[in-house]
């Protein structure tokens, strides 16, 4: 299932400087160089693919009286003898116009003392329902103030406010491109998002976070999960997992209903039995006629999502999934992990029934702390055999593979 880890949001350079020059002379250079390939098999639809090298290129500062300074390039080059031209271009490593770009990603000011940590200007946040959702070519980042507080015994509270984003997941209507910062809601009209959270592990075995976001013009978001781990022997492993949302729709700047309101329940288990790893998940919306749930900015928490689906945007949806997972470390492959999931999602799509089903093949490599790379195939089954007629794309392939340099 889709686990939601809140990662540090703040990353303390090695150094303490005794000067601003020092600061800058002792500052750290890393990125990730990565080269990507996608290409999507559409039953309906122009089959595309593209090609991409590029990655993040970031500069951070050693820290100086509690400051540190950070800046990332994002680039994305299209290898064009390598991708489709035209209609067959897969779209989602390059702009609007299929075409390569670079972009100021992160751009930041840090201040940590002691339990207190700032953080303002573009960067990258993971949170359940604003996250970087590394799914394709770059990340997403943000424009936001974060500031966390951990002087609570295995506690740590997070709050923040955020304007713009770029990246993968950020709405692209009215010619605007994903490497462009833009306001949230899918008409961008949007004027912020609040969030606040907390996370805890007091207790043995147990896990718990809660959120609650104002978006405005788009919705308010109440999120709270909970995570039970047991160890049963010495190689084996239980895992249950609980969550519950509450979308509360906001009016837009026309005063129209977003119509993104409703409630979510989900729950998971997985089983860990040496080198397998099996698991279930479920998940279920309940809304009023003609309101649905999001992603929210990002790719969402839920249980059940896949590579491609997910329950977002379906009104009284239902959501199954299997999964299995093989670490090939024990057989003396270390690094190497292979996964299978399945699928399956029922609900209403703008007044359509919506009967769709995903196999997934998932492999990861790690060779090294520096080197890695990743391979996914999703087939995506539209059981309605709908066509483009009705709004939906009648099902797809997708096969993505990415080769990562980390420095």
């Amino acid at each position: 299932m889709k686990r939601v880890v809140l990662i540090s949001l703040v990353a303390a350079a090695a150094l303490n400087a005794v000067s601003i020059d020092e600061a800058f002379k002792s500052g750290k250079v890393s990125g990730q160089i990565r080269t990507a390939y996608v290409n999507q098999d559409n039953a309906i639809d122009t089959d595309t693919y593209g090609t991409s090298v590029g990655g993040r290129l970031k500069y951070e500062t050693a820290t100086w009286n509690n400051v540190t300074l950070g800046i990332a390039a994002y680039v994305s080059e299209k290898l064009s003898f390598a991708s489709g031209n035209g209609e067959k271009l897969n779209p989602d490593f390059f702009d609007t116009y299929g075409n390569s770009f670079v972009y100021l990603g992160e751009a930041y000011i840090d201040y940590s003392a002691d339990d207190v940590s700032v953080r303002i200007g573009r960067q990258m946040v993971d949170t359940p329902f604003m996250e970087t959702d590394d799914v394709r070519f770059l990340p997403n980042s943000f424009e936001a103030a974060i500031v966390s507080y951990s002087g609570i015994e295995k506690t740590t509270v997070i709050a923040g406010y955020a304007q713009r984003w770029a990246g993968y997941d950020s709405p692209t209507g009215h010619n605007d491109s994903l490497n462009e910062f833009k306001k949230f809601g899918e008409n961008h009209d949007s004027s912020g998002v609040y969030l606040v959270g907390i996370t805890n592990e007091s207790f043995e075995n147990i896990g718990l976070q809660g959120w609650l976001y104002k978006i405005n013009q788009y919705s308010d978001i109440f999120y709270t999960d909970a995570t039970y781990t047991k160890r049963l022997g010495e190689t084996s492993t239980v895992e249950l997992s609980v969550q519950y949302a509450l979308f509360d729709e906001d009016k837009d700047t026309q005063g129209n209903e977003t119509g993104i309101d409703g409630h979510i329940y989900g729950a998971g288990i997985n089983v860990n039995i040496g080198m397998i790893t099996l698991g279930t998940a479920y998940n279920r919306t309940s809304n009023t006629n003609g309101k649905f749930i999001t992603n929210g900015l990002g790719g969402g928490p839920y249980y059940t999502s896949m590579e491609e689906m997910t329950i977002d945007g379906l009104e009284d949806a239902k959501a199954y999934q299997v999964s299995a997972e093989i670490d090939m470390t024990d057989v003396g492959i270390e690094g190497l992990k292979f996964a299978t999931l399945y699928g399956d999602f029922r609900g209403k799509n703008q007044n359509l029934d919506a009967k769709v089903s995903e196999f997934d093949i998932v492999a990861a490599y790690t060779l090294d702390e520096n080197i890695c790379a990743d391979m996914s195939y999703a087939r995506v089954n539209d059981k309605n055999k709908n066509t483009s007629d009705t709004g939906t794309d009648g099902g797809y392939d997708r096969f993505l593979v990415r080769l990562n340099y980390s420095f």
